[in-house]
């Protein structure tokens, strides 16, 4: 039996799956909740509009395991959009990767930054970007793929109460 994955773009119909991946990823036991906001999930209709509207707001990339006579596996997902800096221009943020725990360790999560990093070269981009835990695994695994941590910059934020 032979194994494969295949990173692919979604599309509206995959949005239910997207979405059980999304819930995987916010109920880790590791997750800080900085706000109210930070316990939402969004939903279907959320995710369909806001992705495959007329005017998306990000991009989505489904990771999938393909096992010999049966239908693709979802294991995985990313999910970024392009923005600009002043300071840098053209910039990818990645605002999610995950991979399924039970494929941790297998390449998957390289793959899936190396593919962005040819996409935002391919788009002119001076950086990708995303915000991490250094404690987590996560954390450890960026840095081993020659990502540097912003030590100066915070982050800050307006919820829906905020604004």
């Amino acid at each position: 039996m032979t194994e494969q994955v295949r990173l692919r773009a979604t599309t509206a119909e995959d949005v239910p799956t997207l979405l059980k991946l999304i819930k995987a990823f916010r109920t880790l036991p590791y997750r800080v909740v900085n706000s109210p906001a930070d316990t939402r999930n969004v939903t279907t209709e959320e995710l369909i509009r806001d992705g495959f509207g007329e005017k998306p707001f990000f991009t989505c990339l489904l990771l999938e395991l393909i096992e010999d006579g049966k239908p693709p596996q979802a294991i995985g997902y990313t999910l970024y959009f392009f923005t600009y800096s002043t300071c840098a221009g053209r910039v990818l943020f990645m605002e999610d990767l995950f991979v399924l725990a039970e494929h941790h360790r297998k390449g998957y999560g390289t793959r899936i930054l190396k593919h962005l990093s040819k996409l935002a070269l391919e788009h002119q981009c001076q950086r990708l970007s995303w915000q991490g835990n250094q404690a987590w695994d996560s954390g450890k695994f960026y840095v081993s793929m020659g990502a540097q941590c912003n030590s100066v910059w915070s982050d800050f934020m307006l919820d829906v109460e905020g604004m």
